[in-house]
């Protein structure tokens, strides 16, 4: 799997922008802005030339607005598609690096938070957990059904004043118990 697409997309900016064009199937420039309306233009440019760049958006076409042409986005390359066919597969050394990329984005965004001047852990709801818990399959569907609702209803929001950019990560798997 290229590394660079799945790294692209763990940046939430372009997680949305990916997840917009792919509900939609096709999206101009102006509309990811409006979708996108507390990015500011010179950014949404900038994540849209990298997610071209690493093959994860290509140009369905173009408008052309009084004399200016807009470019009409599609999903070139679906990572998701990708991780799919890995697990599939079962390929250990490609799930590793999947869930190295995933280990090392989670550090990476708290290295870019930690850059801040100020920065106050409880107040930013900043949360690093790793609860065991013991559940049967079944159990445990329910759970990341639960899980999903909640992910959904907060995903589905808009960006408005008050609301901040929030990237939520978790690993779910089942363990062995330690001493």
């Amino acid at each position: 799997m290229d590394q660079k697409i799945l790294k692209g997309l763990l940046n939430p900016i372009r997680m949305k922008i990916f997840q917009f064009v792919l509900m939609n199937k096709q999206a101009t420039t102006a509309e990811i802005a409006k979708e996108l309306s507390d990015v500011p233009p010179a950014s949404l440019y900038r994540h849209l030339n990298k997610m071209m760049k690493d093959d994860i958006l290509g140009v369905y076409g173009e408008n052309k607005i009084r004399g200016v042409y807009e470019k009409i986005y599609e999903i070139k390359n679906n990572p998701l598609n990708t991780i799919n066919k890995i697990v599939d597969e079962k390929d250990r050394d490609q799930l590793y690096n999947v869930c190295y990329t995933f280990a090392m984005s989670i550090l990476m965004d708290f290295g870019e938070y930690l850059k801040q001047d100020e920065f106050d852990l409880k107040a930013d709801k900043i949360g690093l957990r790793s609860i065991p818990m013991y559940m049967t399959d079944e159990e445990s569907d329910v759970f990341i059904t639960n899980m999903y609702q909640l992910i959904n209803q907060a995903n589905n929001q808009e960006s408005k004043e008050g609301r901040r950019l929030r990237k939520y990560s978790f690993a779910f798997m089942p363990t062995e118990e330690k001493e």
